[in-house]
């Protein structure tokens, strides 16, 4: 369950000896988020006293010249522990607030200039606030009136014609969560907010503890408004508890109340517990569970999210996808311990992970290459612990969230042996593929991860259900990616757009590596799909001319060696006519060329054209062409040219595509690889 998951990630920062309270309001709140970074640029603070009341206003942080953006101070922000609304209009009241401590938006903050305005603002907000609950609506009225009239006063000071953002503190001592003493100072729990107006010399703070405490509070009354029960079973710990509630939070809205499937119709609208019900201690290690994963989210790159999804049957198509056309899509790395452990030894994994810009070791696993993830990683781990890798789409700010995929229990093993077989895939074999072709060697934007390889051998629509095969060490087929190879090749010949020709069969080559790697060291399989370094002993009989009709009892090395054949005629028909033998005789108007047509219009016709024109063709063509053409007839006998028709073009082109002739092969070996 995605919930249990979230509190076994929460629990042991909930339970860090070593977190500050500092810390914990960074953690429980958005003081840090990129959303709120210009709301400090205009904090307003309202303290009120006994028979007057004062207005402070601060801007926390300052406006950064090189990057031209608000720079706030993270020291001091956390004195104001903001939330920052999911869905919604952000400009009404939302769910509960754990101290009179409010964003405000430009129309909160012209309204200012009016107090009864401002009053129907700020109201429903006090009303909402944990400290407020035990008084009376006079009272709070009353608050709320006093603020809006000190507002209105001295409105001219700050309000200014450009679009602002601010947020307002509302400092009542009468609240357990504010104090003042008469020195300042950063040690211990308190925090400090500023130097009091009314009384000079006094410092105003806030107490650590009590706010911590506000916050829980706050989050556990938004859950109680779906439901909540006295004397229950806690669904997570098992043990009855004095209260528990429903497990809906406001700050993440994966279980959001919005949704209608996962609520059973004969529920109430505050009956949720009757699906899952949550104790105190499990929900607030869930609070700092779904506050981690909004820390470590990563945005799949749009040019990784284009070759997950973009058409992979049609070159034409997917050219014409740009990459910003695609809906972003967040990843989430979670590692989850099979047993219990040391809280702090768990915790300072978690924050290896947050430090995710540190530099990449070789030993960590690498989330860019294994999920799309840039600059994301997961210090490596026993096989102890399980990875979950989670996909979801939508935009958290408006609820719109969508679960693409859950990868669950990804042994740290076998995601490590993948991401060595990717790397060595880059780093050495891939250039090898290029050389073959002639291509210059560089970076393949196809392999740089595991979702483009498996996405454009086996389409977008197979994309999540190949990777969680491959991550849980399940067998891969080849037949969808010699297809879909073979459809782009044909359309690509009609094209005569040989150089993105070759860029597919590279590819191609580069997924068999990959396949065999993963059989061999992860199935402890054999190696059972010819790489194109394994052609190298058939070029080689090619050449001598001896190949005998017992090496071409398969489609692909019939297809294969008629690639060799066609291209060494081609050459020298090209010589005599200046045409493209394979365009001009046996591509008819435009057709999809096939096995069929390569034998009857293509080496059926070599000998007797090759006397027409007096071709000057070495010996060892006239050889191999008798076994071909013997080859075909046992291959139509056998249905291989029908049922077989994929690979054996494939296999076609790639022999076509990468002969050379026997100078240009002088001294030159096709390296077989590792």
């Amino acid at each position: 369950m995605l919930a249990e998951s979230i509190i076994r990630i929460g629990r042991p920062i909930a339970n860090s000896p070593d977190l500050t309270v500092r810390e914990r309001i960074r953690w429980l709140t958005d003081v840090e988020s990129e959303n709120c970074k210009n709301f400090f640029q205009n904090v307003l603070i309202v303290e009120l006293g006994n028979e007057e009341d004062a207005l402070s206003y601060v801007t926390v942080g300052e406006l950064s010249t090189e990057k031209k953006s608000f720079v706030v101070d993270t020291n001091q922000s956390t004195a104001f522990p903001i939330q920052y609304p999911n869905g919604g209009n952000s400009r009404n009241a939302q769910g509960f607030y754990p101290i009179p401590c409010y964003l405000m938006y430009g129309a909160h903050i012209k309204a200012m200039a009016e107090k009864g305005q401002f009053f129907q603002a700020v109201l429903p907000r006090l009303k909402r606030t944990v400290g407020y609950k035990q008084f009376g609506n006079k009272e709070i009225e009353t608050v709320a009136s006093r603020v809006s009239e000190i507002l209105e006063a001295h409105h001219t000071e700050f309000i200014t014609d450009e679009k602002q953002l601010g947020i307002l503190m509302i400092f009542d001592e009468r609240l357990p969560v504010y104090m003042k003493l008469n020195e300042k100072t950063d040690h211990g729990d308190d925090v400090w907010i500023r130097e009091s107006r009314l009384v000079p010399g006094t410092h105003l703070y806030l107490s650590g503890q009590e706010t911590l405490k506000s916050i829980i509070d706050a989050k556990l009354d938004e859950a109680r408004t779906l439901g909540k029960a006295l004397h229950a079973v806690s669904t997570f710990t098992n043990k009855e508890t004095e209260e528990v509630v429903s497990i809906y939070n406001k700050s993440w809205l994966w279980l959001s109340s919005t949704w209608e499937m996962p609520k059973s119709i004969y529920w109430g609208k505050n009956e949720w517990t009757k699906g899952i019900k949550v104790d105190k201690e499990s929900y607030e290690a869930y609070v700092y569970g779904t506050q981690f994963l909004k820390k470590i989210q990563v945005p799949i790159s749009n040019a990784v999210v284009k070759e997950m999804f973009s058409p992979t049957t049609s070159v034409e198509a997917k050219k014409h996808m740009r990459a910003g056309s695609f809906e972003p899509i967040f990843g989430i790395p979670m590692v989850l311990p099979l047993l219990d452990e040391e809280t702090d030894q768990y915790y300072q994994k978690f924050l290896r992970i947050i430090r995710y810009h540190q530099e990449l070791k070789d030993e960590d696993l690498h989330l860019e290459l294994l999920a799309g993830m840039k600059q994301s990683i997961v210090p490596r781990s026993s096989d102890n612990y399980r990875l979950t890798i989670l996909y979801y789409s939508g935009d958290l700010s408006r609820g719109e969230m969508h679960i693409r995929a859950v990868i669950e229990d990804v042994i740290p093993s076998v995601a490590y042996e993948v991401q060595n077989i990717i790397k060595q895939l880059r780093r050495r074999h891939l250039g090898q593929i290029q050389a073959v072709f002639e291509l210059e060697q560089r970076p393949f934007y196809r392999v740089e991860s595991l979702p483009s390889i498996l996405a454009n051998a086996y389409g977008p629509g197979y994309v999540w259900s190949t990777m969680q095969a491959v991550l849980h060490r399940e067998p891969l087929t080849l037949e969808r990616a010699v297809s879909a190879t073979a459809k782009r090749l044909n359309e690509l010949a009609n094209k005569e757009s040989y150089w993105e020709m070759k860029q597919e069969l590279v590819f191609f080559y580069s997924f068999v590596f990959f396949l065999n790697r993963y059989n061999e060291k992860i199935l402890a399989k054999g190696k059972d799909v010819k790489e194109l370094a394994d052609w190298k002993a058939m070029i080689e009989k090619y050449h001598a001319g001896s190949v005998e009709l017992e090496d071409l009892q398969n489609a692909e090395t019939l297809g294969f060696v008629s690639g060799l054949l066609l291209k060494q005629f081609s050459n020298s028909y090209y010589k005599k006519t200046g045409k493209d033998y394979v365009k001009h005789r046996v591509m008819k108007f435009g057709s999809k060329l096939t096995p069929e047509m390569i034998w009857k219009y293509g080496t059926l016709r070599c000998e007797e054209l090759a006397q027409q024109w007096d071709l000057n063709i070495s010996k060892n063509f006239h050889a191999v062409l008798a076994q071909v053409l013997l080859g075909f007839i046992e291959a139509d006998k056998e249905n291989l040219l029908i049922s077989q028709k994929d690979a054996f073009m494939t296999a076609f082109w790639s022999g076509y595509l990468s002969y050379k002739s026997n100078k240009k092969q002088e001294g030159e070996e096709i390296n077989a690889g590792a």
